[in-house]
């Protein structure tokens, strides 16, 4: 009989959303446990009791206040980490990388026409350039800010174009 090393199980890495969704419970738990905890001080500052439910309420007391140092230190971890997982915001890139990616993809000759044109509240940023007889326009899109959509539009380089000129080429990498 052989007998083999195996690695270990992967754990699963929580996602932000997750994160997120336990965030949101903690602080649940924690407001209830602090109103617990005000309640109670409230309590035992106006009640006249005997010595032994002076012990018992002061224990009670120490216990909330425990479970509620034992929230917030669990909060703060969910905090932390969440930093950590925080999706970052897309990067705009600027006009003069928009205008070399239209050039660099024009010279090519790799742009493949007929996409649909993309709503306008998905569109992250966009530049434009004129080269006789086109107006083209890079727009890179929210959703996936390492493509970008290029719309050509024949002006004839003194005619503006129409809102509903031009096509729209399938979505092609920002960076070369």
């Amino acid at each position: 009989m052989r007998v083999t090393s195996s690695s270990p199980a992967r754990l699963p890495q929580p996602t932000f959303e997750k994160l997120k969704a336990q965030l949101a419970a903690i602080d649940k738990r924690l407001a209830t446990a602090a109103k617990a905890l005000q309640d109670h001080r409230n309590t035992m500052m106006v009640s006249r009791s005997t010595p032994e439910g002076f012990k018992a309420a002061t224990a009670k007391l120490k216990a909330l206040e425990k479970d509620v140092a034992r929230l917030q230190t669990t909060r703060q971890r969910l905090v932390d980490a969440m930093a950590v997982l925080r999706p970052a915001k897309p990067m705009r890139p600027t006009p003069a990388v928009l205008r070399g990616v239209i050039e660099r993809h024009l010279q090519a000759g790799d742009l493949q026409f007929g996409a649909k044109a993309p709503r306008s509240e998905d569109i992250l940023t966009k530049t434009e350039v004129t080269k006789h007889p086109f107006t083209s326009e890079a727009s890179v899109l929210k959703s996936d800010p390492t493509k970008v959509i290029i719309k050509k539009t024949l002006t004839g380089g003194f005619v503006p174009g129409k809102p509903g000129d031009g096509t729209y080429s399938k979505p092609v990498p920002l960076s070369p």
